[in-house]
């Protein structure tokens, strides 16, 4: 998937992003290694393709986890 009008480097906890220059789904629940405080930054622009509903630095308990279930809300809720 191309970057598209949602691209940005600019993202907040809880934020999803495909990153398709790793072709990856980027999860942000804290800071990255091109942080320079609190904030997540991607190492370059992601497509914005969805957001954690709940407190996404549970995530960092995650560590070793083989698989972690993501799923659209219905009716946005």
């Amino acid at each position: 998937m191309p970057l598209d009008e949602t691209s940005t480097t600019k993202v907040k906890v809880g934020d999803i992003g495909c990153w398709p220059l790793g072709n990856t789904l980027a999860i942000f629940f804290g800071p990255t290694p091109l942080s320079r405080g609190t904030d997540a930054v991607p190492a370059s622009e992601v497509n914005l393709v969805g957001r954690i509903t709940d407190d996404a630095t549970l995530l960092r308990k995650a560590k070793g986890v083989v698989k972690i279930r993501i799923e659209k809300l219905k009716d946005g809720k």
